[in-house]
């Protein structure tokens, strides 16, 4: 089955580089960009840079692509140019594109293994843009550049840009420090009395690579500490009198396992990724309660307080990601807590202390709604 897959898409490969020839003819099918995030997204870097280049630049010929059972086109078609994952028309503009713009590696390439080595081999010749979907703080080996051979990557902060060059293996030239694009977005907003809590995903339980069954996952301490979380008592207590919502979103990877949270109050929203905007949940939520999640930088970005709730920190580091240029402790922008009393204790005393906030400052030397514009530029000019 797998050979005469391979064989179809070989097949389809070879068609869609006949017809590219033919629609080259036509100059506005020279400088075609694709772009993308998970293929059932739209809500970060490549919505909010489609979004700038459709209305700003509407010229540019770009086009989103994204699964057609997507809860978030609806989001993208106003601005129409909207390609669905894996139909024939996405395997042509695949081979016709000249720029592939992406906020994760396989963004706007098909589910096919032949045009994924095609692509990291450079037998279809096209810049590979990434936009990326966070700040990288850890030296993950996916992201290297012996793995990635991308030509530009973007980062939204200093610290990161200076760790990328130094550690991740690319070219001085590819490494630009432009602001990630959502940020342009975090500037103006209406705070809620509402906390979110929104943990990152382990690798040994993700839904696309995780091996450990569901009983391991419910006898593990990332569900015993999150369930102790949003059933304990004492924090029901304190959202209860003072009115405060509280939103627990587990990372995308560990969405499968909703089902076995529980609880009783009023004041606490499970919630279904499909759902809610992660970013509106940040701009709208006064504090942020997070683990290891890149999510935090956009946080701190608008200057809100952060909890940082590290129950397994030596088990993440050792099975996740090995440890970066972050430490939490050093350059964390907020307390770090290791048990469910110790953090309802520092929700009781909300305070985003002027040590934070300074730390805020020197990690963005960039702060500003021009990202968009300046990742744009960049693009055009590669």
């Amino acid at each position: 089955m797998r050979i005469i897959k391979y064989g179809i898409d070989i097949s389809k490969i070879i068609l869609c580089k006949a017809i590219s020839i033919v629609m080259k003819v036509n100059r506005n099918n020279r400088d075609i960009w694709l772009i993308g995030e998970r293929k059932d997204e739209a809500k970060d870097n490549g919505y909010h840079l489609f979004k700038y280049v459709r209305e700003k630049h509407p010229e540019q010929k770009i086009y989103y692509v994204i699964d057609k059972n997507s809860n978030d086109i609806r989001k993208i078609e106003k601005y129409n140019n909207i390609i669905y994952h894996g139909t024939f028309k996405h395997y042509l503009y695949y081979v016709l594109a000249t720029k592939l713009i992406c906020a994760h590696q396989s963004s706007t390439i098909p589910d096919s293994p032949v045009c994924w080595k095609l692509g990291q081999y450079g037998f279809l010749k096209k810049k590979k843009i990434y936009i990326k979907h966070g700040i990288i703080k850890e030296k993950i080996k996916s992201h290297m550049y012996e793995n990635t051979k991308f030509d530009m990557i973007i980062c939204g902060a200093k610290p990161e840009y200076d760790f990328v060059k130094s550690e991740l293996g690319y070219p001085e030239e590819n490494v630009k420090y432009l602001g990630l694009c959502r940020f342009d977005n975090l500037h103006n907003f209406k705070v809620k009395n509402q906390i979110l809590v929104m943990p990152t995903w382990r690798a040994w339980f993700g839904s696309t690579w995780g091996k450990e069954s569901d009983d391991d996952f419910l006898k593990s301490e990332y569900f015993k500490n999150y369930e102790d979380l949003i059933t304990s008592r004492e924090l029901e207590k304190y959202l209860k009198k003072n009115g405060v919502n509280l939103i627990f979103y587990p990372h995308y990877e560990m969405q499968r396992y909703l089902k076995y949270f529980t609880t009783n109050s009023e004041r606490i929203i499970i919630a279904d990724s499909k759902q809610y905007d992660v970013q509106t949940l940040l701009k709208e939520s006064k504090l942020l309660i997070t683990d290891y999640s890149s999510i935090a930088f956009d946080f701190a970005y608008m200057k809100k307080p952060i909890i940082y709730y590290q129950f397994d920190k030596d088990e993440y580091d050792k099975r996740h990601y090995s440890k970066g240029y972050f430490d939490y402790k050093r350059d964390g922008f907020g307390p770090v807590t290791s048990n469910v009393d110790e953090l309802v204790r520092n929700i009781k005393v909300i305070d985003n202390e002027e040590k934070y906030i300074y730390k805020v400052s020197k990690f963005f030397e960039i702060y500003d709604n021009q990202n968009c514009m300046r990742t744009y530029k960049e693009v055009c000019s590669l």
